[in-house]
């Protein structure tokens, strides 16, 4: 099916990111040998398509060399773990990580709002309860703050 979408070029910078797992661009290119400028815009374009076609994902390097701005590729299978074992987490733990990230998030919210947030109001209550009990999460009069707040 990839062989009826993807251009030659396409196809190989995808089987050498998926082969190398995570690469810069400019190995990316060197590996293809597309140095040459006049391959800027077909291997751009290239990679673009890739994108938009959800096979690959660009991050910027965190550690760039000097006056260099290059994405590290990687196939989302790559870049979300694909094939790794899944953490083994509970409902409750779950609902409890859910609603704390979102009030950290929110930073401050009307508790009656929140309950309208999530259709599973019964679990989260009880859930609410416990992130309260715990301090990950707190009560100010009508309102849930997230605990850095207070800490401000």
């Amino acid at each position: 099916m990839k062989r009826e979408i993807l251009s030659d070029l396409e196809l190989n910078l995808l089987e050498t990111i998926e082969t190398e797992g995570s690469i810069r661009t400019d190995q990316l290119r060197k590996d293809l040998r597309l140095g040459a400028k006049e391959n800027n815009s077909r291997f751009h374009r290239s990679l673009s398509n890739l994108e938009s076609y959800a096979l690959i994902i660009g991050v910027e390097d965190p550690h760039p060399e000097t006056h260099m701005h290059a994405n590290i590729w990687q196939t989302w299978d790559t870049r979300t773990g694909k094939g790794i074992d899944p953490i083994n987490i509970s409902y409750r733990e779950a609902l409890a990580k859910l609603l704390e990230k979102t009030i950290d998030a929110c930073v401050l919210a009307r508790e009656d709002q929140v309950r309208k947030w999530f259709p599973w109001s019964v679990d989260m209550e009880v859930t609410k309860e416990e992130l309260v009990k715990t301090g990950r999460i707190m009560k100010a009069g009508l309102f849930i703050i997230a605990p850095r707040i207070a800490r401000s």
